[in-house]
């Protein structure tokens, strides 16, 4: 009983139940994965120039993403406030300065 309606009297349309399991369609997945295949031989060129030296995870991102890491590279890996980089990314996110 349900409010003192017996259930049988409520309409299938008011009844509830548990959700059924619906598959899943496999999605395809390698317009948006980036090629870490490649992201990892950029970054052993860049560990290559610069001598083996631990990387910092920011690092690691960046030179990762290096458009021509011999060219960007060539003065031994001074970067800060001296040099362009190239980079190559594979997406962009931008926030939206008007705020729509």
């Amino acid at each position: 009983m349900v409010g003192g309606v017996p259930i049988r009297r409520i309409p299938r349309l008011f009844r509830r139940s548990l959700a059924t399991h619906a598959p899943l369609a496999e999605k395809d997945c390698s317009s948006i994965t980036p090629r870490y295949s490649v992201l990892i031989h950029t970054l052993g060129r860049v560990r290559k120039l610069l001598g083996n030296r631990p990387l910092t995870l920011a690092e690691k991102i960046l030179y990762s993403h290096l458009n021509d890491p011999e060219k960007s590279l060539a003065d031994g890996g001074t970067i800060r406030g001296e040099a362009y980089l190239q980079l190559r990314p594979g997406r962009v996110a931008m926030q939206d300065a008007s705020a729509q």
